[in-house]
């Protein structure tokens, strides 16, 4: 593959490409999405395979096909997306993606706690605790324009410091509607 040998890549498709589609298609539930999703990784995979380093080429693509397929979630309207979609995303098979799962969560405390207390506890209670930025406004005595850019400030900050997987978990862990899509 590093050579651009078109065999190798033939091989590792064929491989692949069946298992891929199966965990794609678990998530997203719908054939012709599952279809561009794989296609994309191994697209992907073949455009960047001069300058991969991959260990785990079977982890890797996995990985990848999940991330694309979280991705393709992601556009479409959270309201069409069911519950069941997102428990078997987040539902962890093996040792390995359990820890990766920690280190991600991990990153995103880590980035959290760089933070002052103030900002923190606005992005907590409308994250974790689901309160309006007008609850939280009235909680904490501030103006709904105040937590705005509280909320705005911390968003800012995690996404200058995560990496792009760390923040489409805070993303989808989070799912608060109030700020809407502009922000994270």
């Amino acid at each position: 593959m590093k050579k651009g040998n078109r065999q190798a890549f033939n091989t590792i498709y064929d491989r692949y490409w069946d298992h891929l589609f199966q965990v794609v298609y678990k998530l997203l539930k719908d054939e012709a999405a599952t279809k561009d999703v794989v296609q994309d990784v191994f697209l992907d995979f073949w455009n960047k395979s001069t300058e991969l380093v991959v260990s785990n080429l079977g982890g890797y693509l996995y990985s990848t096909a999940r991330f694309q397929a979280l991705k393709q979630l992601r556009r479409t309207k959270f309201s069409d997306v069911h519950e069941p979609q997102f428990q078997e995303m987040f539902s962890v098979n093996n040792t390995k993606e359990q820890l990766e799962l920690k280190d991600l969560e991990e990153s995103i405390e880590n980035s959290l706690n760089q933070l002052p207390e103030k900002y923190k506890e606005i992005f907590k209670l409308s994250r974790f605790d689901n309160l309006s930025n007008k609850e939280i406004a009235e909680k904490l005595n501030l103006s709904p324009r105040t937590v705005d850019w509280y909320l705005h400030t911390v968003l800012k900050h995690l996404k200058s410091t995560l990496t792009p997987l760390s923040l489409l978990l805070v993303k989808i862990i989070t799912l608060q509607p109030t700020l809407g899509d502009g922000y994270l």
